[in-house]
């Protein structure tokens, strides 16, 4: 009885599983299925592959400067990664490994401010870079991408790190930045691939702050010219689902090439003191 019992549980909870799968990547299949469409219908399920077709696509590669948007996100994802990483995990080692005054304190305010909305510092950082004459230029886009949450990530993996590796490589004459080069970063690059992962889904992504900072055509990212586009031709579903699929592929891919490093970059470290 007690066994028929644990299989009941068992069958419940996958067709309970089962069903949350399915309704979690029902949206991506729709997505993709009607990109291949022209209609105007959003209920319109025939996918007969009489009715499918690349013409949506066409469309989206044929916009003026498409090239240049898709330079622009990669560039500024890109170099918005690679500048994340170098602060996160310089900020990350100086809380994690270095004694200075008010060491806990700092950081203890770092993490508080990830409490505060984005979209309530946008009007600062407007003024901040309009200021510094930064709108419409690249270092706009870059260079307000690290923030404490890379901080907070990099602090705790760093954390795990054996002092004992730390001190032999300080007899051997190592400094400060020659050890985080050549002990810490190798030790926590499971921790730098994850945080490598949020900043360029974020990066690509990121709408708000572009269409603030960016007014010129030029400058406009991969999510601003699709949305413009979306707009535009806002009657044809197929086209709608089409620059979707656009935004979505590249973060998707990305995550894929360094998934078997994420799980193990987030749970290295747990949350400590």
């Amino acid at each position: 009885m007690q066994l028929a019992k644990r299989f009941v549980k068992a069958g419940v909870s996958d067709i309970v599983l089962i069903a949350i799968i399915i309704m979690s990547i029902f949206p991506f299949i729709y997505m993709f299925m009607m990109s291949f469409k022209s209609t105007i219908n959003a209920f319109d399920f025939d996918f007969s592959l009489d009715k499918l077709t690349l013409e949506q696509y066409v469309k989206v590669f044929q916009v003026d400067n498409f090239e240049r948007y898709i330079f622009n996100s990669v560039f500024v994802a890109v170099a918005g990664v690679i500048l994340t990483l170098a602060v996160c995990s310089l900020a990350g080692f100086a809380f994690a490994k270095m004694d200075f005054k008010g060491n806990n304190k700092w950081f203890i305010f770092l993490v508080l401010t990830l409490i505060v909305p984005s979209e309530v510092i946008i009007v600062p950082l407007f003024l901040i870079a309009r200021g510094l004459g930064w709108l419409n230029m690249y270092r706009a886009l870059i260079l307000p991408l690290p923030t404490a949450f890379g901080v907070f990530i990099m602090r705790q993996a760093i954390l795990d790190v054996p002092s004992d590796l730390i001190d032999a490589a300080k007899i051997d004459g190592c400094g400060n930045f020659k050890t985080f080069i050549r002990v810490v970063l190798p030790v926590v690059r499971s921790s730098l691939l994850a945080l490598a992962i949020f900043t360029f889904v974020g990066a690509w992504n990121n709408f708000l702050w572009p269409l603030v900072a960016c007014s010129k055509e030029e400058m406009k990212t991969l999510p601003l010219a699709l949305s413009l586009m979306k707009t535009q031709y806002n009657t044809d579903v197929g086209l709608t689902m089409a620059c979707a699929v656009i935004n979505f592929l590249p973060p998707f891919l990305f995550y894929i090439f360094m998934q078997s490093k994420f799980k193990e970059g987030m749970t290295m470290g747990g949350v400590k003191g």
